[in-house]
C-alpha cells in the first residue's frame, strides 16, 4: 500500500490532535482566568483589529477572534505556527511568523495588541515592549500576562523547574514592569490582576503542574483551591500577573478606545 493517508485518516488525525491541545489549553489553572481578565482590560470592540504577540498554537487567539473584527497572531515557532493554522483558523485570523522584538507590522497597525504569558520568552523582553508600542494606534490598549515568579512567593525548586521547562528569559515584577512600560510612552492602568498570590493557590500550582499526569483526576479540586486562595486577602506578589496600557492619543485625536 502506498504511505499516503486517506481523507478520512487526516480528518481523523485532526480531531484528535485538536482534542489533545485543546485539553492542555483547559486543563491549565490560569490560562480562563488570564483570557478573561485580558479581554477586560483590553475593552475589546467587533470593529478592533488585535494583534496576539506569542500566538501559540492558536487556541486563544481563536477565542480572542470571537470578540473582534480581525486578530493577527504572531507566533516565531514553525511547529506551532503549523498547529493554528490547522487547528484553529477563522476568516477573521491571519498568522504570521516572527519574533516579538522585531514585529513584522508597519507603525500605527493595531487597535489592540494582547500577549498571553508571552513577554518572560522573549530574548529582549523591553524591545518586545517597545515593538508593542510601536505597533499600536494612537489611543490603543495593550494587556499582557507574565510569570513573576520570585523568592517571595514560589520555591527555588519550582521556580528552577519552571525556568527550564518554558524557558523562560526573565521574570518580572509589577513595579519593575510598570516602570518599563512608562519609561516606554505607555499610559498604565492603575489595576494590576495578580494570579496565585496567596499560599494555598501557589501551593496548588507548583504541585499539579510539576505532576498534571498523576493528578488530572483531581484537576477540578485544585481549581477549586486556586480560586479559594486567590479570594482570601493577601499582601503578596502573585506568581502571575496581568497589566493594561495604552498609547497616550496625541492632543486633539481623542480618547483612547
Amino acid at each position: 500500500m502506498s504511505g499516503l493517508k486517506t481523507t478520512g485518516e487526516v480528518g481523523a488525525g485532526t480531531v484528535l490532535e485538536r482534542v489533545s491541545r485543546n485539553a492542555r489549553s483547559l486543563l491549565s489553572l490560569n490560562r480562563s482566568r488570564e483570557f478573561g481578565t485580558l479581554c477586560r482590560m483590553l475593552e475589546l470592540e467587533p470593529a478592533d483589529s488585535l494583534l496576539d504577540v506569542g500566538s501559540g498554537d492558536g487556541y486563544w487567539t481563536e477565542r480572542f477572534a470571537r470578540r473582534v473584527g480581525q486578530v493577527t497572531g504572531l507566533e516565531p515557532d514553525d511547529a506551532m505556527l503549523g498547529r493554528a493554522r490547522r487547528l484553529h483558523d477563522r476568516t477573521n485570523i491571519r498568522y504570521e511568523q516572527g519574533v516579538g522584538e522585531s514585529l513584522p507590522f508597519a507603525s500605527a497597525t493595531f487597535d489592540k495588541v494582547v500577549g498571553v504569558s508571552s513577554l518572560e520568552h522573549f530574548s529582549d523582553p523591553v524591545k518586545g515592549l517597545e515593538e508593542m508600542f510601536r505597533v499600536l494606534r494612537e489611543g490603543g490598549r495593550m494587556a499582557i500576562s507574565v510569570d513573576t515568579l520570585s523568592p517571595e512567593n514560589s520555591s527555588t525548586d519550582f521556580r528552577e523547574w519552571h525556568s527550564t521547562r518554558h524557558h523562560v528569559t526573565r521574570y518580572f515584577r509589577e513595579e519593575e514592569l510598570i516602570s518599563i512600560l512608562t519609561t516606554i510612552g505607555f499610559r498604565v492602568e492603575p489595576v494590576t490582576m495578580h494570579i496565585f498570590s496567596s499560599p494555598l493557590s501557589r501551593w496548588a500550582r507548583e504541585t499539579f503542574n510539576k505532576r498534571p499526569r498523576q493528578l488530572l483526576p483531581l484537576f477540578p479540586v485544585f481549581r477549586g483551591l486556586v480560586a479559594l486562595g486567590d479570594a482570601l486577602p493577601s499582601g503578596t506578589h502573585g506568581q502571575i500577573i496581568a497589566v493594561c496600557a495604552a498609547r497616550p492619543a496625541a492632543a486633539g485625536n481623542g480618547e483612547a478606545r
